[in-house]
């Protein structure tokens, strides 16, 4: 399960890294926003990795860690502004 964890890891990244390429980032994050797209892409591929292994199997966790690094790196970012705005408008 490590070296499938590491390759979970390693998906993540380069779907961070796409999303980087693709303008996914918020404005709102300014320069350094580059490494947290990164380390979101990392983070969701691992957690999306464990949570296809505790459901689907081994078989389709790499599956599984794909695609919710992939709606965590498009969703979450836009839920991270969204909640922000939500806290500056409502004293």
């Amino acid at each position: 399960m490590l070296i499938l964890s590491l390759v979970w890891v390693v998906l993540g990244l380069l779907i961070g890294a796409l999303a980087n390429a693709a303008k996914l980032r918020p404005a709102a994050w300014g320069r350094g926003g580059w490494f947290a797209m990164i380390g979101l892409g990392a983070l969701a591929a691992l957690l999306g990795g464990w949570l296809g292994t505790w459901v689907l199997g081994a078989l389709f966790a790499t599956a599984t860690a794909l695609w919710i690094a992939v709606l965590g790196v498009a969703l979450l970012p836009r839920l991270v502004v969204f909640v922000r705005k939500k806290q500056l408008t409502n004293p």
